[in-house]
């Protein structure tokens, strides 16, 4: 019975140092992922920077607890013809471009099939919807996106509209449009 469980007790300890060795590896492993998705990031988060401000520079940093463990991540920001650096510092309307950079840079790194997003351009001008809407039709092609929107210059991109207007007597009605069959109504 002792040499059974002994056997038994070397067997454990084995399979102890080989799943330490596995989680060491494993570690390496994700750190390098990491590391590697983070640079690839930020080089697509200044990217979209540079698209939404005409120019600037952006990137997301690890932070680190005293004994060197990641405890989350900061954005930093440099626009043009802005002195301050950082995300504080920014108006709403930029705080919401620098956002949907951000995001636009994982979508591109990441390439998700549906993304769902609620209302994400109600702050932007004409000029920063047109922008925005440029940037989804490109990554439409590999990203299928349902946006929940007011505005009419988002809309102008989208290939399919579902919505409610108001119909007969006041009460709520269902639509749906397809863009390209309406625009080649509308050219006949």
């Amino acid at each position: 019975r002792i040499d059974f469980l002994q056997t038994e007790k070397n067997d454990l300890e084995i399979s102890i140092k080989d799943l330490n060795k596995i989680i060491k590896d494993l570690e390496k492993e994700i750190n390098v992922s990491f590391d590697l998705a983070l640079k690839q990031i930020n080089s697509e988060f200044t990217k979209y920077l540079k698209i939404m401000f005409d120019g600037g520079k952006g990137s997301i940093e690890v932070v680190k607890d005293e004994e060197g463990a990641n405890i989350g991540v900061d954005i930093f920001v440099k626009l043009p013809k802005n002195k301050l650096e950082g995300i504080e510092s920014l108006s709403g309307g930029e705080k919401s471009l620098v956002s949907l950079a951000l995001l636009f840079a994982i979508v591109s790194i990441s390439v998700p099939p549906l993304l769902v997003l609620d209302e994400v351009d109600a702050a932007l001008d004409e000029e920063n919807a047109r922008k925005f809407g440029d940037i989804l039709k490109n990554l439409s092609t590999k990203t299928q996106f349902v946006l929940i929107t007011h505005n009419w210059l988002t809309m102008i991109c989208a290939d399919l509209i579902f919505g409610i207007t108001i119909g007969d007597k006041n009460c709520s009605k269902a639509l749906s449009l397809k863009l390209e069959e309406s625009r080649d109504y509308v050219k006949n």
